[in-house]
């Protein structure tokens, strides 16, 4: 979720509520340490969007990076691809400015009226030993929530001011491996789109951006901001994220003219029998494959593919492998018969969550064993 001084940014995937504000022209990340619940000290954020291979920073992850934040066609700043990126490419690793308890904290304080204005946010983050810089960061967020709060006559509250809560709400990515949220400065400033050309995944609080197609250069750089998306059409989708999100959708996959009606028509009628086959297979005995639950998760696999939604097709995609040996097909035929090579799929893990995840570990364990048979 991108932001011009926390105004909403109408990118590829957004329509403003508001008209546009001065664009600030730099946007700075800043490192800061800090103690977690296990008293360890970690990074609070990664690197500057701006950062050159010759940048005095301690993360080479992040080196020569592949996109920039520039001023987009309606006027705010989005992330855009410098060079053609091709598909399956990682783009970027950080690590959350806030985190886990540290949200759940200031949402608590928010809605029991704790904290009933921005400077009482404010002096929580220092409080968790957030420095100045980290903190300006985090208020030039989008705050897409910003016109819902109940006014009060707080001596320090001012109309429209972003609060905490909306910036999480509007920005904010949950770990699965963690089990919470966390914020993340550089993550927020790529915008939504229902098909996507980013995806993301996590190893613990490390968030990892890579292309999930080939991107050309001077192309926004999208992510999708909910899963659910993926199994709605576009009526349903539409709510939903104005629901969740308090925003209209006008990404490609949802706007729309009469010349492309029909596609967009046949893409609906894709993404709810996606959601048909999710159902299904929820209700299969995984340990138990039969012939039928292999062709419904690989056409889960293609319809994924032709409605760009390859953001989570790891565990979709481990699964169909798993079901195909459990019904006897062999390694050669993986590949040649359904494009399930074990070389693809640890390329998906280690973009998604990285060489040193216990998945990553264990599935070349895996295939080493087999190897080895």
């Amino acid at each position: 979720m991108v932001s011009t001084m926390g105004i909403h940014l109408a990118t590829e995937g957004r329509l403003p509520p508001h008209g546009p504000t001065p664009l600030v022209q730099e946007q700075e990340v800043c490192d800061n340490d800090y103690d977690d619940d296990n008293n360890n000290t970690e990074q609070r954020s990664s690197i500057s969007p701006k950062q050159t291979p010759d940048s005095n920073n301690n993360n080479n992850k992040n080196s020569n990076l592949l996109f920039t934040i520039k001023q987009n066609h309606y006027g705010y700043l989005s992330a855009y691809a410098t060079d053609f990126i091709p598909k399956h490419t990682l783009i970027f690793v950080e690590l959350p400015v806030l985190r886990g308890h540290e949200i759940e904290t200031a949402t608590l304080h928010h809605e029991s009226g704790t904290h009933q204005c921005q400077a009482d946010d404010d002096a929580y983050m220092i409080d968790l030993g957030i420095d100045e810089l980290t903190r300006a960061s985090i208020w030039e967020l989008h705050d897409q929530f910003v016109n819902t709060y109940a006014p009060n006559n707080h001596p320090l509250s001012s109309p429209n001011e972003k609060r905490i809560v909306g910036i999480v709400k509007s920005n904010a990515h949950h770990s699965n491996d963690e089990g919470s949220r966390g914020l993340y400065l550089t993550m927020s400033r790529f915008d939504h789109s229902c098909k996507p050309n980013v995806g993301y995944g996590f190893n613990g609080w490390e968030m990892r951006l890579y292309t999930t197609c080939d991107v050309r250069a001077g192309e926004e750089l999208c992510q999708c901001y909910s899963d659910m998306v993926y199994f709605c059409n576009r009526v349903e989708r539409g709510e939903f994220l104005r629901r969740k999100f308090n925003f209209d959708c006008i990404c490609r996959g949802c706007s729309n003219n009469n010349d492309d009606e029909q596609l967009s028509i046949e893409s609906d009628a894709r993404r709810e029998r996606l959601r048909f086959l999710a159902e299904s297979l929820a209700k299969r005995d995984r340990t138990a494959a039969t012939k039928g639950d292999l062709e419904m998760i690989l056409e889960s696999i293609q319809l994924m593919k032709l409605e760009s939604l390859e953001h989570n097709i790891s565990t979709t995609y481990r699964l169909a492998r798993e079901w195909a040996l459990q019904l006897g097909e062999d390694e050669v035929k993986l590949e040649e018969k359904y494009g399930l090579s074990s070389e693809l799929y640890m390329k998906l893990l280690d973009l998604s969550k990285g060489e040193t995840h216990p998945d990553t570990i264990q599935a070349r364990m895996k295939e080493i064993l087999n190897t080895q048979d």
